[in-house]
This record gives structure tokens, C-alpha cells and sequence, in this order.
């Protein structure tokens, strides 16, 4: 009977757990499991318990588990399983690192932690750029960057640049093109390598600098040891002279034996000179030292007016926009007189604001001939020879070095005629007229011709025209008109292409806005309608403080 219950007892046993659930299955870890690791691993070591190799330097000698060192260091997994012959040595002399750079980063592989200080620093990340411990290099280049300063910069991008450190580099650049000033007052400066001077010196990032002040860091540089001379024009060559004022190239310039001795700097001193002088000659002088030190270009608007029948005065400040995702605009400079409904144009980065009206008008009766030229090198403005004609609501574009200005009204009426200007002789001469009177009209040029579109004429259809004027033969011709009329509108060209944008379009008392966007193509003779814009835009204007105001605006390099 008890052998028959035993029997009975084995085959009614419940299953077992995985049967009722073959398919659980989870996976745990431990969090504190690799710091209880290293901390076991820097036991063993402290105790000198499994040791199996020593690495020496300089007569210093480090007891270590090779196990650690290959599996934190490719330099040491390679020597240790790779085949070498230090992988059956017991003792292994070190070459290429010192033995405190060695220290540190054998006290990482036991802890994941490395202090730095800037009297270590080039030992740890010699070391850890030799043993391939990236992660130890990753924590120099942190360390380095936080330790940043006037003082220490120059022999941060040293060591930057002897391991091959790209975003330490870039660090560093950036950090002295923000101080490069207080930087050359450094011993360290002295030392700098001729090829790293160059480097800073010729860039546009050098915003705050004052050409004088370059040149006489560079002349520091250069004076400090007398073999460097024969380097004085290599040096000077981007020392940007006719950006200076006068009285500094008379007073501090060339009193220099350098500039007058060598004959290279002698020719970059006369440039300077003749720049200054022949202002109306500038535009054929331009060099690599006449260019503005700016790496951005900026929005500036010029003037403006209110446009109410209660206020008729006009702004004569000039903004400008450093940094349009900021979309704050800063005070520039002021013009000589107030004006609005000018036109500007960008010829060689000097802008030149041409015609309008001092007062507001609401018809052409206000428009005046004067013309200005603003030079954002130096911040100065030169009134250049006046129009033939007074105009405002015309047409300012530049093609092959000379400025036209097309149509407009003034208080004869609407005009067809047009003149351009000369820089080099400061004078301006009629063209072919349009052959119809506009104004409110838009222009943009592409390859060698001038286009003008839309704006009041006589019908509707001169709305939507399109003229084209080809110096060669100083002859104008329609073109195929625009898809839709518009006046008041905006013109820009871009790879090869005319867009008009904009505008509005009058109907018996009535006005629209134009939002439809289309674009010409020159070879073609043909318009092409693409995506409409989401807000009218008519004029150039700018909305500031509740008012709408009416600007004229353009987009040139300035200095900061």
C-alpha cells in the first residue's frame, strides 16, 4: 500500500513554474555593480594582490593588471594582445611619455576620475593622446577650455595644435578674436609662430580692433627679435592702412623705419595715402586691406517717415539689424539730412542714398536731386554730384560699376528718363529714356541688363510690364510681362532669376495687395508663378513701435 501511494503521489505533483510560463523572461542589473568593480580592481592594486606586469620610466616603476590597462587603452590592448613581444614581459620600459602624465592615467583606469591642474595638463594629455585613452583626452580638452584665458590661451591652442585637437582649436580662435588685443600685451604673444599672426591678422573676424591698434601689436611682435624683420611686409600685408584715419598714418604710421625701409610696406603706405585722398576713386582701389573686417553682412535702413498727414517730418537715423534672429535694430549713425522715399544702392560695399523727399509729400512735389554716399569702413558720409533730375518712388540699381537711376516723379510728374552714375569722374549723365513714364516701379539686374517691371503708367498693362536695358547699345525693350500688375512692389534677382514679390494693385478707388510670387527667367523670356507669400508686403518698410514707416534699406558689410 505505501509503495501504491508513493506511485499515486508522483504522478498528481503539480508543474513546475516555467511550464505555466515559458515565456517570462527578464533582465536586471545592478547599478553600483562597475563602481563596485573599479573599486575591487584599485583594491587589488593598492594591496599588490594579481599584479601581473610592471611599467616603468625614468627609473619610476608602476605595478598594474594588464587586464585594466587593455581593456581602457588600445595602445595597451594592442601590446597586450596583439602578438608583441612585451606581451610575455614582465617589466616594460615606457618611451613617449613622462611618468607623471603615465601616473594620471593609470589612476583613471582604476577610478574614472583624472585631476587636472595647468601645471599637469601637458603630461596628462601627451600621455592620453599616446596610450589612445580617449576619454581622458575628451576630459583635457573640457578642462582646457574652462581654463581659458588672456593669459593661458596661446599655449592652450600650442597644445591644441601639437595633438591635433580640431574643436580645441576652434576654441581657442574664437576666444582670441575676442581678445586679440589684450592677448598681444602677453609675454606669450612674442612667441607666437609667424604662421599663427598671419592667420589672425588677415581675418574679418577681428571686429573690434581698430587698424592701428593691429599694426602696432604687429610691429610689437615684429621688433622683438631682429631676424623678423625680413617678415615686416609677410606681417603688414593685412594690416588694413587706408581704413585708418589720416592722422594716424601721418602720426604713428610712417614715423616707422619698417615702412619707409622696406619697399613693400613703403607701397602698402601709399596705397593708404591715395585712398584717402581720391575718395571718388576708391571703387577702383579695392584690395584685400580696403575690405571691412566683418564676417556677417548687416540690414541697414536709412531714414523714414511716419507717412501720416499729421506728422510730415522725416528721420535722418540710420539702423542697422546685427543679428537678424535677435530682430533688434541699433542706432548706426544719423545722415547729414533727414530724408525718406530715398533709394539706395550697394556698389563695392558703399552705399549711396540717392534722391527722395526732406519733407513729406504725398504727390512728387517734395523730391530732391542731392545725393549721398555712406562709406561703412570708415563711418563717414561723402555728398557726391546731384542728380540731372529731382525723383522720388524711382529705381536704384547697379550694373558694371556705374549706378542708374530710372524713372520716379518729381513735382513735373512721372518721369521716363534715366541717368547714371559714374564714381570714378563723380558725375551723372543721361541714357535711354524708358519708353513709357513710371514710377513705383521695381528693378533688379541680372548678367549684363537692367530690368524694371510694373508701377504707374498710363494703363493697366504698364503695370505688368517688363523693360530691359542693355548698355551695350544703351537701348531699352519690353520683355514679356509680368502675370499679374503690380506697383510698389520688390524685385530681387537670384541664380539667374528675377522675382517679383509684392505690391499692390489699384482698381477704380480701390487697392489690393499682391501676395502672388513669380519669377523670370532671361533665357527663356518667361514668367513662372510659384508659392504665393503669407503677408502683402508694399515698399520696403519696417514696422517699429505701432507706426508704419517707410525706409529705404540695404544690406552691406559694416564694422562692429
Amino acid at each position: 500500500m505505501a509503495e501504491s501511494g508513493g506511485a499515486e503521489f508522483a504522478a498528481e505533483r503539480p508543474s513546475s513554474m516555467a511550464d505555466k510560463n515559458s515565456t517570462l523572461k527578464c533582465t536586471f542589473s545592478a547599478p553600483g555593480h562597475s563602481t563596485t568593480l573599479l573599486q575591487g580592481l584599485a583594491s587589488l592594486r593598492a594591496q599588490a594582490q594579481l599584479l601581473d606586469v610592471i611599467l616603468t620610466i625614468n627609473n619610476e616603476v608602476f605595478q598594474v593588471h594588464k587586464v585594466v590597462l587593455a581593456a581602457c587603452s588600445d595602445y595597451f590592448r594592442a601590446m597586450f594582445t596583439g602578438g608583441m613581444r612585451e606581451a610575455s614581459q614582465d617589466v616594460i620600459e615606457l618611451k613617449g611619455v613622462s611618468a607623471k602624465g603615465l601616473k594620471h592615467i593609470i589612476d583613471f583606469a582604476y577610478s574614472a576620475e583624472v585631476t587636472l591642474d595647468l601645471d599637469c595638463i601637458q603630461d596628462v594629455l601627451g600621455a592620453a593622446v599616446f596610450l589612445q585613452m580617449v576619454p581622458v583626452v575628451e576630459l583635457c580638452e573640457e578642462f582646457l577650455k574652462s581654463a581659458m584665458s588672456v593669459e593661458t590661451c596661446l599655449n592652450i591652442g600650442q597644445m591644441a595644435t601639437t595633438f591635433s585637437l580640431a574643436s580645441l582649436k576652434e576654441s581657442v580662435d574664437a576666444f582670441t578674436f575676442r581678445h586679440f588685443l589684450q592677448i598681444s600685451e602677453e609675454e606669450d604673444f612674442l612667441h607666437l609662430p609667424l604662421e599663427r599672426l598671419v592667420f589672425f591678422l588677415q581675418s574679418n573676424k577681428l571686429k573690434s580692433c581698430s587698424e592701428i591698434d593691429l599694426f602696432r601689436a604687429a610691429v610689437r611682435w615684429l621688433q622683438y627679435d631682429p631676424t623678423r624683420r625680413a617678415n615686416a611686409s609677410q606681417v603688414l600685408c593685412h594690416i588694413r592702412f587706408p581704413l585708418m584715419k589720416s592722422s594716424e598714418l601721418v602720426d604713428s604710421v610712417q614715423t616707422l623705419d619698417i615702412m619707409v625701409e622696406d619697399v613693400l610696406c613703403r607701397q602698402y603706405l601709399l596705397e593708404a595715402f591715395n585712398y584717402q585722398i581720391l575718395p571718388f576713386r576708391q571703387h577702383e582701389m579695392q584690395s584685400p586691406r580696403t575690405t571691412i573686417r566683418s564676417d556677417v553682412l548687416s540690414l541697414i535702413t536709412f531714414g523714414g517717415t511716419p507717412y501720416t498727414d499729421n506728422d510730415r517730418t522725416v528721420s535722418c537715423k540710420v539702423y542697422y539689424l546685427p543679428d537678424a534672429s535677435v530682430r533688434q535694430f541699433k542706432e548706426l549713425t544719423e545722415m547729414e539730412v533727414g530724408s525718406s522715399h530715398s533709394c539706395v544702392a550697394v556698389l563695392d560695399n558703399f552705399v549711396y542714398i540717392v534722391g527722395g523727399q526732406h519733407l513729406q509729400y504725398r504727390s512728387g512735389e517734395g523730391a530732391v536731386d542731392i545725393c549721398y554716399r555712406y562709406d561703412p569702413h570708415l563711418n563717414q558720409w561723402l555728398r557726391i554730384q546731384a542728380m540731372q533730375e529731382s525723383r522720388i518712388q524711382f529705381q536704384l540699381n547697379v550694373l558694371h560699376g556705374m549706378v542708374y537711376a530710372t524713372g520716379g516723379r518729381n513735382r513735373s510728374g512721372s518721369l521716363a528718363s534715366v541717368e547714371k552714375y559714374c564714381p570714378k569722374n563723380n558725375e551723372w549723365t543721361y541714357v535711354c529714356s524708358l519708353k513709357r513714364r513710371t514710377w513705383g516701379h521695381a528693378g533688379a539686374t541680372v548678367g549684363d541688363k537692367l530690368y524694371i517691371s510694373g508701377g504707374y503708367g498710363i494703363s493697366v498693362e504698364d503695370k505688368k510690364a517688363l523693360h530691359c536695358y542693355d548698355p551695350a547699345v544703351d537701348q531699352w525693350e519690353f520683355k514679356t510681362p509680368m502675370n499679374e500688375p503690380r506697383v510698389l512692389h520688390a524685385m530681387v534677382s537670384a541664380n539667374n532669376r528675377i522675382y517679383a514679390l509684392g505690391g499692390r494693385m489699384d482698381h477704380v478707388d480701390r487697392c489690393f495687395d499682391v501676395l502672388a510670387v513669380e519669377y523670370y527667367v532671361p533665357e527663356t523670356d518667361q514668367w513662372t508663378t510659384v508659392s504665393p507669400m503669407r503677408a502683402a508686403v508694399v515698399l520696403v518698410s519696417h514696422t517699429t513701435s505701432d507706426d508704419w514707416r517707410t525706409y529705404a534699406m540695404t544690406v552691406v558689410g559694416i564694422s562692429s
